[in-house]
């Protein structure tokens, strides 16, 4: 079973899951021999990692991605297996996933969807050059990078468009709301299903809204993907007619009617980005990483209300007094870590309010509560640190956030652990330009560092 620390091959150490889907999870892991951090993919724990379709779709995987170059598609760095698990070496990613941004935003600039349209089409022109097909094409699955990147991945269901299926004949793979109808009717894929995909995507951008936003039940999505289709973008207003054009093209329901080929759909688009286009699309990218931050700081009164359990946890803002123990050196990082005295304003015009409380279920009290000890907690807290400092924001974040949450709770207040991972919060919040969020968290910090400072020399 796949744990942090596990050496793969003898070269690939895992250090933390990155995400889990199917038969599968993701690491990220450290590469010993080139000193490079990769995502790492293996069977998950409870895959018989003998079953032969299971390690087929791997190695077949692998082998569909060693057959694609271009700076749009995932890499595949390495192959092979460790105590009879296959696993599949990657590129590591650093970004967000179109779905993900559209989430935080929206619908997007059309400039800013056509770029990112026009790079997926790229990548899926490589990908069919190459014999392949992609069969999962959607907006969970672009990732956008912090510099502005478009790269499609995962191609777990991918495979050669001349070979045998691993799966039973018939077998509808992939996500039924981006799912072309000779699909969702058990045709055997071909390009033109990846196009669909490719317009899924491009409604979603310029819409703001997946398909069938508000559905939750797949058979009438089905039905209505097979009987009519998907809704037209034509005449949405705010939505260039060009556009909208081609986002219907490629989600037509007879696949015959869609364009022939990526190379066409790319000869429709603007190939050649300015950089207007390209720096609003970071910019949006560090918003939405920001706002992912932010959303481990406060948890919004609404999560807390549709909570199946009912109750919740408040945690507010701390308060000076009562304390074990002097912050001055935390954990082992020293004074570096909490800084006794911080100046900054107690209150900003764009923070957070001091009185903002955050929230954690029951259940999940209880479940991180039970294994929240000081020395796990002090451990967790050095992963985070060691995250900032080799630049993985977003992850230090999320660790960050639950020891912020939980370490009041089963360590206390005024605890060196607890005030060094709201320190190291606000650190990340102030990085990723989120200042006056930081600013409220810092003063928070100064303020319970001064308590306890005076409460020492009482």
């Amino acid at each position: 079973m796949a744990a942090e620390g596990r050496l793969l091959a003898d070269r690939y150490r895992l250090l933390r899951r990155l995400g889990s889907g199917g038969s599968s999870n993701v690491h990220e892991a450290e590469d010993l021999a080139l000193d490079r951090r990769v995502a790492v993919k293996l069977l998950a724990g409870g895959s018989d990692p003998a079953d032969a379709v299971a390690a087929e779709r791997f190695r077949r995987e692998a082998a569909t991605l060693a057959r694609i170059s271009s700076p749009y598609v995932v890499a595949v760095l390495d192959a092979g297996a460790d105590a009879g698990t296959p696993f599949v070496v990657m590129e590591l990613l650093d970004g967000v996933e179109l779905d993900a941004l559209v989430g935080t935003h929206g619908a997007l600039p059309p400039e800013v969807a056509e770029a990112v349209a026009a790079s997926v089409c790229a990548g899926l022109a490589a990908v069919h050059e190459a014999g392949v097909v992609h069969r999962d094409v959607k907006p969970s699955n672009v990732m956008i990078t912090r510099a502005g990147r478009v790269v499609l991945q995962d191609f777990g269901l991918a495979r050669a468009v001349d070979n045998s299926p691993v799966t039973e004949l018939g077998e509808v793979v992939g996500t039924p709301r981006y799912l072309p109808p000779e699909t969702l009717r058990g045709a055997s894929p071909r390009p033109a299903a990846d196009l669909y995909g490719l317009g899924t995507c491009l409604y979603t951008m310029l819409s703001g809204r997946h398909p069938f936003a508000g559905e939750e039940e797949i058979a009438p999505i089905i039905l209505q993907v097979v009987d009519t289709g998907l809704p037209r973008l034509t005449g949405t207003p705010g939505v260039p007619p060009r556009l909208a054009a081609l986002a219907d093209a490629l989600t037509e329901r007879d696949a015959d009617l869609r364009p022939a080929s990526a190379v066409e759909v790319l000869g429709r688009l603007a190939t050649t980005v300015s950089a207007e286009p390209v720096r609003r699309l970071r910019s949006l990218v560090a918003d939405c990483i920001r706002d992912q931050a932010l959303a481990t700081v406060h948890r919004p009164a609404a999560e807390a209300a549709a909570d199946p359990e009912g109750g919740t946890l408040t945690i507010p803002r701390p308060a000076p007094g009562g304390g074990r123990e002097r912050p001055e050196n935390i954990a082992g990082l020293h004074t570096t870590a909490v800084p006794t005295q911080v100046s900054w304003p107690t209150t900003s015009a764009d923070g957070l309010p001091g009185g903002h409380p955050v929230g954690l279920s029951s259940s999940t009290q209880q479940m991180v509560m039970s294994g929240m000890t000081e020395a796990k907690a002090t451990s967790r807290l050095r992963e985070a640190v060691t995250l900032v400092h080799r630049g993985d924001l977003q992850e230090a974040v999320r660790i960050l956030g639950t020891l912020a949450r939980v370490c009041p709770i089963s360590l206390g207040t005024a605890h060196p652990t607890t005030l060094a991972a709201q320190f190291w919060q606000a650190m990340c919040l102030s990085r990723e330009g989120a200042g006056g969020e930081a600013v409220v968290l810092f003063s928070a910090v100064s303020e319970r560092c001064e308590a306890e400072r005076n409460s020492g020399r009482g």
